[in-house]
C-alpha cells in the first residue's frame, strides 16, 4: 500500500450532476461514442492495457479505495505523467457511471477512433501478412460475441476484422472487456456490406470463406496458406445471402451430437485457429 502525499493531482467529484459525470455516462450510447471518438474502459488491467496500447486516455476517475493500493497509486501515477485528468469519486458515484455490475474502482475515457475503409492497399498488406486471414463479423449484435472474436484475432495472429453495418459497435465497454481490449489493438477497417467486403477481397485476391453449418467443406479441409476472408454471421440470421453468393464458398465445423451450430464467437475463433495451425504447421517444415 502506498503511504505519503499523493504524487498525483486530483479534483474530488461528488455530485452526479457534474458534467465529466455526464460525459462518462453519454458514452453509454453508440451515438456519442462516435461523436466522441471515445469509450469507456474499467478496472485497473484494461486501463493499463489501453496505456500500453498507446491510447489516449482524456480522463479517469477513481474511488478511494483504488488509490490506497500499490498498484492503483502506481497507475494513477502514470495516467498523471500522460497528462489525463484525474477525479476521485465515492464508489456508489463510479458504479452508478459504470457498465460492470461489480466495478472494479477505476473508470476511463478513451480516445479512439472510427475504422477507416478498407482499400485495396489494405487488402494487399492482408496478403503479405504472417496470417493472412481477415474476419468479418456480419451484423453480429452481442457486445460479449464481438469482444472474443477480436480477441481471437489478436490471439491467432490474424492480419485484422472488417466490420459492416448493423454490426454491434466494437468499442461498446462490454465489447472491449469481451476482448480484453484487444479491440484497442488489432487493425479495424470497415465496409458498406458483407458483399462488398467479399467482392473486394476477391478482387485482390483473397478466397472468401462463409461460416455454415452446411457448409460443402470442413474447416481443414480449406487451404488457409492462401490468403482469405473469413465471415461468419450474426446470432439469427447468420451471413447474409448476398454476401454468401459473393464467397468462394461455405466452411462447415464439423460437429457431433445433437448440436447443430455454435454461436458466432466459437465458429470464428475455431476457423481463425485451424487458419493459425495450418500455417505453423506449414513453417515448421
Amino acid at each position: 500500500m502506498a503511504s505519503g502525499a499523493a504524487a498525483w493531482p486530483a479534483a474530488v467529484i461528488r455530485s452526479p450532476q457534474n458534467e465529466r459525470i455526464k460525459r462518462l455516462r453519454k458514452l453509454h450510447e453508440r451515438r456519442h461514442r462516435n461523436a466522441l471518438e471515445a469509450t469507456l474502459v474499467e478496472g485497473r488491467r484494461f486501463v493499463e492495457e489501453a496505456l500500453a496500447a498507446g491510447r489516449r486516455i482524456r480522463q479517469v476517475i477513481f474511488t478511494e479505495r483504488f488509490a490506497a493500493t500499490a498498484e492503483g497509486w502506481r497507475l494513477l501515477e502514470r495516467l498523471t505523467a500522460a497528462g489525463t485528468a484525474l477525479a476521485q469519486v465515492p464508489e456508489a458515484l463510479l458504479a452508478d457511471v459504470a457498465v460492470t455490475e461489480t466495478p472494479q474502482g477505476i473508470l476511463a475515457e478513451v480516445e479512439v477512433e472510427p475504422p477507416e475503409p478498407a482499400d485495396a492497399s489494405w487488402w494487399q498488406a492482408v496478403r503479405d501478412a504472417p496470417v493472412p486471414v481477415v474476419l468479418l463479423p456480419d451484423r453480429v449484435q452481442d457486445p460479449g460475441n464481438l469482444g472474443t472474436l477480436l480477441r481471437a484475432v489478436e490471439g491467432l495472429g490474424a492480419a485484422g476484422a472488417v466490420l459492416v453495418p448493423g454490426t454491434v459497435d466494437p468499442f461498446h465497454p462490454r465489447a472491449v472487456r469481451a476482448a480484453a481490449a484487444a479491440s484497442l489493438r488489432v487493425a479495424l477497417r470497415s465496409a458498406a456490406s458483407a458483399a462488398r467486403a467479399a467482392e473486394e477481397a476477391r478482387a485482390a485476391g483473397l478466397e472468401v470463406w462463409v461460416a455454415d453449418a452446411d457448409g460443402e467443406l470442413a474447416s481443414w479441409e480449406v487451404d488457409w496458406s492462401r490468403p482469405a476472408l473469413v465471415l461468419v454471421g450474426n446470432e439469427g440470421a447468420g451471413v447474409s445471402p448476398e454476401a454468401v453468393r459473393a464467397a468462394s464458398g461455405r466452411v462447415a465445423i464439423p460437429l457431433a451430437g445433437a448440436v447443430g451450430s455454435l454461436n458466432a464467437a466459437m465458429a470464428g475463433t475455431i476457423l481463425l485457429y485451424e487458419a493459425a495451425r495450418q500455417l505453423a504447421s506449414r513453417r515448421a517444415r
